[in-house]
């Protein structure tokens, strides 16, 4: 039986080193590096070199120019950017002008009627996305009231026990009443 020769598998330097390059410091390989829960890239040569950086990159990476569509407020071409939570049209001049495109299509705020709070009675209940892309509804004076509701309010009087706001049922033609001791469900009009 023949030996196998190892030098043929030893690509683990030649690839971290595609992948990541070499140190801008002292030009040694850079290596994966673990501490306690997060990862980061750091220099090989550590304790003479102490340079680091993160492993996910949160620059914002322009993807294509399109150079038949300007930005409204400067003038500049737009451009398809990919950043930290995805692709986006952004303008080209950013640190100038930080003008963003929306899709209006998708927007859902536009079709909200802003309702007053039912808790403080002096602020109104805004339509407001998480992180996670999913739509909520709180009052304006946050830190004073913190009224938050899952489903979207309408300024609908409840029937049985006279709350000042019921919310739209997704899937059913009704309202529920934001009261967890009456929990009444009435027609929608």
């Amino acid at each position: 039986m023949s030996k196998q020769d190892n030098g043929l598998f030893s690509y683990e330097h030649t690839a971290h080193q595609a992948a990541y390059g070499d140190c801008p410091k002292c030009q040694s390989p850079f290596l994966i590096k673990h501490k306690g829960k997060s990862s980061f890239i750091g220099c090989s040569a550590y304790p003479e070199c102490d340079y680091t950086h993160s492993l996910s990159s949160l620059e914002v990476v322009v993807l294509k120019v399109m150079d038949d569509s300007h930005c409204p407020e400067c003038q500049s071409p737009l451009a398809v950017k990919k950043g930290r939570y995805g692709m986006f049209i952004g303008c080209t001049n950013f640190p100038e002008c930080h003008y963003i495109s929306y899709n209006k299509s998708h927007d859902k705020k536009d079709h909200y009627q802003a309702v007053s709070c039912p808790q403080c009675s002096d602020g109104s209940l805004q339509k407001k996305q998480n992180k996670f892309g999913k739509y909520f509804y709180a009052c304006d004076n946050y830190p004073k009231c913190k009224f938050v509701l899952n489903q979207e309010p309408v300024g609908v009087k409840c029937e049985n026990c006279d709350a000042s706001v019921m919310v739209k049922l997704p899937k059913d033609n009704q309202y529920l009443c934001i009261n967890p001791q009456c929990k009444h469900k009435q027609q929608r009009e």
